[in-house]
């Protein structure tokens, strides 16, 4: 009787402990990544305080955050859909790493984080129906395993068209699909397609007196939409955008001068040099190219290529902030 008294208590004790850290009972999370908060940290608070402090002149981007955090928190009815649009250099890359920086432990680096690049992934049209099925399957098993997955799809315009409707089935909001549920999952998209749209109509509403930081979000979507279905890329006459399961269509607006000086100074930062000389930030924005022409009002790479002049203009100038490593 006392010994199974003591084997039941033992047995409640134990699945109590399962339930609050399920870490401590699944040995392979001793040494590697498991889907639970352990490794998937959904830091929110982190995320806002990193976009405010790390992106530029992109406070429309900010929504992302907002989206993400009402996905988390509320049961939702299908996978978020965000999608980014702009120039290149306008920092779509940069944000969607910090999302993914923020929300798991490793990072991009995370087996939960699925990257596809257009031209590297897809980079044959002829090939198309191949790419959809392998997909699907490579998008439904990694989902099978670990619903909270975040996939990111990087330069959507130089994907194949058509290619994107192979998972229309499982933005759409429909539950399970053949046996599997993806609503917890994120999908990001990357693109260039409707920055000319968003380029030019940032420019009406500027010279009409609009301030950059009063520009909503709502001033753009609709165009971004359109640009985004009507030009060649992967989502050109998509079912996926046909039938309104992007989410969000956030731009992101060309930089001018002052966001491109932020990006120079960040670099330097980077490299340990906390106040560059305002020759160190001229000598950067002389190899900016400007346009339109006429007007040479935004960066035509965005903050693209700063990086590197940084970095050689560091190595010439303060070597003793090098570091090698290996």
């Amino acid at each position: 009787m006392a010994v199974t008294k003591v084997t039941y208590l033992f047995l409640i004790f134990t699945l109590c402990i399962q339930l609050v850290h399920p870490i401590i009972w699944n040995p392979l999370c001793w040494f590697g990544e498991c889907c639970n908060k352990n490794d998937i940290i959904d830091d929110i608070q982190r995320l806002r305080a990193t976009m405010k402090r790390k992106v530029y002149g992109q406070h429309l981007a900010e929504s992302a955050v907002d989206a993400i955090q009402s996905h988390l928190y509320f049961k939702p009815d299908k996978p978020l859909t965000i999608s980014f649009h702009g120039w290149a250099g306008s920092g779509k890359n940069y944000v969607s790493s910090f999302i993914a920086e923020n929300l798991y432990k490793h990072g991009v680096k995370s087996k939960f984080v699925q990257t596809f690049i257009g031209r590297l992934h897809f980079p044959e049209a002829s090939k198309v129906y191949g790419y959809k099925r392998d997909l699907y399957n490579w998008i439904k098993g990694n989902v099978s395993s670990c619903s909270r997955q975040l996939f990111i799809f990087d330069e959507v315009d130089k994907m194949p068209t058509d290619l994107l409707n192979a998972i229309k089935p499982i933005l759409d909001h429909k539950g399970l699909v053949e046996g599997v549920d993806y609503t917890r999952a994120i999908f990001i998209f990357l693109s260039n397609t409707g920055s000319n749209i968003i380029n030019q109509h940032y420019l009406d509403l500027w010279n009409s007196g609009r301030q950059r930081e009063n520009m909503k979000l709502s001033d753009f979507e609709s165009l971004v939409m359109k640009g985004a279905f009507t030009e060649k890329g992967g989502f050109q006459f998509s079912d996926v955008v046909k039938s309104n399961l992007i989410d969000h269509y956030i731009p992101f607006l060309p930089m001018q001068e002052a966001h491109v000086k932020e990006c120079i100074k960040d670099q330097f930062r980077e490299r340990g040099i906390t106040n560059p000389t305002d020759d160190d930030i001229k000598e950067i924005m002389s190899f900016i190219e400007w346009g339109p022409e006429g007007v040479n009002l935004f960066s035509k790479t965005g903050c693209k290529r700063i990086s590197a002049k940084v970095g050689k203009l560091v190595v010439r100038k303060y070597p003793e902030k090098l570091r090698y490593e290996l």
